[in-house]
């Protein structure tokens, strides 16, 4: 199995068109942070958790592999703009787009992007709902999605054998503890320094992981506090920041 950070930056990238750069320095590539997704490959299945802005141009840089499933953590603008490249790209394929998300987050789906998720262009997708903390299956692989509060709201984290993925979460249910016991490796979001409403601050985050004591967590969602040269130097043995195009073998 392999994992590829697409992108790790939060909701306004990094740079910005308001902030630039603010506190990480330019010169490091590293720093260049487009909207949170991942892609999951195992053998010829690949999975893909969101569909942020830059979802076009991510896939493009790893090749544009052919697409099985996109699993949503929620449908913040940030997570879901770029649903319609999907789309086109399933046609394409010739075969079915199977795409997973709670029922909540695909009313907003519809909602927002109405044509996308429109009868005409469903022929080109499977919907499945899914259910928090109830396993389903992707072409063998399974899946448990994990209840977390993000905010005010709520977002799905997932956990895919020895593997978790867990961005814009705050807290979590006493059930979303007990999926992630035994976790070898870790994709925490991690947005700042200092304390967010929505987010896990550095701090939180590196308590998190004293908690489920996984072998590798690799901090993504990062904002533009978040140095990646001054991460990389200060955090503990087992902890990295993200970067665009990092890729993981577990």
């Amino acid at each position: 199995m392999k994992v590829t950070i697409l992108g790790c930056g939060p909701s306004y990238g990094v740079p910005s068109l308001t902030r630039g750069y603010d506190m990480v320095d330019p010169k490091e590539k590293k720093n260049v942070r487009t909207r949170t997704a991942l892609l999951l490959e195992e053998g010829d299945t690949h999975i893909l958790f969101d569909t942020g802005p830059e979802i076009r141009e991510q896939l493009l840089k790893v090749g544009a592999p052919p697409i099985d499933a996109i699993c949503y953590t929620h449908a913040h603008y940030d997570h879901i703009a770029a649903a319609e490249d999907l789309h086109s790209y399933a046609r394409i394929q010739g075969k079915h787009l199977e795409v997973y998300a709670t029922r909540h987050d695909l009313c907003i789906l519809r909602r927002e992007l109405p044509y996308v998720f429109s009868p005409k262009y469903r022929q080109a997708m499977n919907i499945h709902y899914i259910q928090y903390h109830k396993p389903f299956q992707i072409r063998g692989l399974e899946l448990t999605p994990i209840l977390q509060h993000h905010g005010s709201e709520l977002s799905v984290g997932y956990r895919i054998g020895d593997f978790a993925y867990c961005t814009d979460v705050k807290s979590l249910e006493p059930e979303g503890w007990k999926i992630l016991k035994g976790v070898k490796t870790w994709v925490l979001g991690c947005v700042s320094v200092n304390e967010n409403a929505k987010h896990l601050s550095l701090k939180e985050a590196l308590q998190w992981i004293k908690r489920i004591k996984p072998e590798h967590t690799y901090l993504t969602h990062l904002g533009s506090k978040m140095d990646y040269k001054t991460l990389k130097n200060t955090l503990p043995d087992g902890v990295e920041p993200c970067y665009d195009g990092l890729t993981i073998k577990l």
